[in-house]
């Protein structure tokens, strides 16, 4: 069987159309497809009716997350609307300036005290994705509210085989107190199912991968194949060959390139699980990091790519770091912690540093989404990614206007190659809310919204 094909029946299709929900299956392994021609809706292939694409392809949400802000001065774009210039900071995105849209003004008000003193990173962590105000305890009573992806993954998460997918570059403690009194599970968590209980995120790219295609993690079929180090797609190769009979030559040759981009994935992450841990300070090492930062960054991105094409979940988060984290971006040149440079004088340079490689990274990935071709589109057309943090400039610990790119047009929802200039305080609630509601979610308030994101589409 392949998904509730049987691979003995040979299909006419004039007139029916393979099902988006088509996996091959093997032992302890399941994996999705990218979309194929052959799972148009027979009868709109006929007509040559290419606007039924918003119909069939999903819109699919993902949020990357970044700690300590940036340096406003090299990041805030001049200008607005079509007619607008990057900054040095912002110059990343080039390459890229057509497929996003960068917003100002959005404000995250309940990253702001509000009465409860010092603690910024650990609110700006907690509230990115839930816009709510964190309890402020060190104990096991937190207390903050439901996050976006949530929302968004309880809307739409039923269709697919994850509801949500939540990533990360860096363990942290659950338990314990890290900033000013707020619980480490605020530092360490953007992602939260309900107001009391956050969704862990994935730190380790083989155990993500395996989440994404493999068994279960006790399935003892599972573990034999992980031993002996075989592809995921060995397993599949008889049902697959199967399939492929049965497809035209676009479809074959979709699979093909496909395939590769898993088999790549899968040869990337065997080399950075064998890798040497880098020469860091203990100090600076975030605990159990086993190599290349730059490396586990990559393969995140990816993983939600593959995630997205075979339309495995149409939810992902992204946490680059923990809030408040102090690594040592030493590819980079700088010989000091992040959040210890945001504390000191003079170190605007060795911070935009940081700042730009965060970004390059984001930029990698939006051209990856956008080389996917997905009907007359890209995987990109068909996905809002919103990269941002809930700090603006982490040495004045400010979130009054939080950096915020979007990438995509989430199947018409969003117009880019802009600058938006919203309203002053405008609740970054709002863009979220947009966002849900461009899944068909039909959300009337989110966190602190005061309604659905003014120009977000013109």
């Amino acid at each position: 069987m392949i998904g509730n094909v049987t691979m003995k029946q040979k299909f006419d299709w004039t007139h029916k159309s393979l099902s988006r929900r088509t996996v091959l299956k093997g032992v302890g392994v399941t994996l999705g497809l990218p979309f194929l021609e052959a799972m148009w809706p027979a009868s709109k292939v006929m007509a040559g009716d290419a606007s039924v694409a918003s119909k069939v392809f999903p819109t699919r949400l993902a949020w990357v997350y970044f700690p300590n802000g940036v340096v406003q001065d090299n990041w805030a774009p001049t200008g607005a609307g079509r007619e607008f210039s990057l900054n040095d900071t912002t110059s990343a995105l080039e390459s890229v300036r057509d497929d996003v849209t960068l917003i100002t003004n959005l404000r995250v008000d309940k990253a702001f005290a509000n009465g409860d003193g010092a603690g910024d990173h650990a609110r700006c962590g907690a509230v990115y994705l839930t816009q709510s105000q964190p309890k402020k305890t060190g104990g096991k009573d937190v207390y903050l509210g439901t996050s976006v992806d949530q929302v968004a993954a309880r809307a739409v998460g039923g269709q697919t085989r994850l509801a949500s997918l939540e990533l990360g570059t860096e363990r942290g403690e659950e338990s314990g107190q890290c900033d000013s009194g707020y619980s480490c599970v605020y530092i360490n968590n953007i992602s939260w199912r309900s107001p009391t209980q956050p969704m862990p995120k994935e730190t380790d790219p083989r155990r993500a991968f395996e989440r994404l295609f493999g068994g279960a993690a006790n399935d003892p079929q599972t573990a034999r194949r992980l031993e002996s180090r075989q592809s995921i797609l060995d397993f599949v190769s008889g049902s697959a060959s199967s399939l492929k009979s049965q497809l035209g030559s676009s479809d074959r040759a979709k699979m093909e390139e496909y395939f590769q981009s898993v088999r790549d994935v899968e040869q990337r992450i065997e080399r950075f699980s064998t890798m040497p841990a880098i020469d860091v300070p203990a100090e600076y090492l975030p605990p159990e990091d086993p190599g290349s930062h730059e490396n586990r960054l990559r393969l995140m991105y990816d993983l939600i790519a593959i995630a997205f094409q075979t339309d495995a979940t149409r939810i992902a988060t992204y946490m680059l770091a923990n809030a408040q984290t102090n690594r040592v971006y030493r590819n980079l040149g700088v010989s000091e912690g992040h959040h210890q440079l945001t504390h000191s004088t003079n170190r605007e340079e060795e911070i935009r540093k940081i700042d730009r490689f965060l970004l390059a990274e984001f930029v990698r990935f939006v051209e990856k989404m956008k080389s996917i071709p997905e009907g007359d589109g890209t995987l990109l057309d068909h996905s809002i990614i919103c990269y941002g943090s809930g700090m603006d400039d982490g040495r004045k610990h400010g979130h009054a206007n939080v950096p915020c790119v979007v990438a995509g047009k989430g199947n018409g929802a969003v117009t880019n190659g802009v600058v938006l200039q919203a309203a002053n305080e405008t609740p970054m609630a709002n863009l979220f809310l947009s966002m849900l509601n461009a899944t068909g979610a039909n959300v009337e308030r989110f966190g602190d919204s005061t309604g659905m994101l003014a120009g977000l589409k013109s």
